[in-house]
C-alpha cells in the first residue's frame, strides 16, 4: 500500500544514501490509482519503484 511504502521512506533513504524527499517522490510516482477510479485500492508498483530507486542512486 502507499501508506506502507511511505512509512519505510526514512529507512530506505538511509540505506540508499538518498534524501527522504527524493524517495518519497519516487514512491508517489510509482503509486497507481484505483482501477476506473472505483475498483480496488491505490497500490505501489514495487518492481518499478525498486528500478527507479536503483537508477536514482547511481
Amino acid at each position: 500500500s502507499p501508506e506502507a511504502a511511505l512509512f519505510q521512506v526514512p529507512r530506505v533513504a538511509k540505506a540508499r544514501n538518498m534524501t527522504e524527499e527524493k524517495v518519497r517522490e519516487l514512491v508517489t510516482q510509482n503509486t497507481k490509482a484505483r482501477f476506473a477510479a472505483l475498483l480496488g485500492e491505490p497500490r505501489v508498483n514495487v518492481l518499478e519503484l525498486n528500478l527507479a530507486l536503483d537508477a536514482a542512486s547511481k
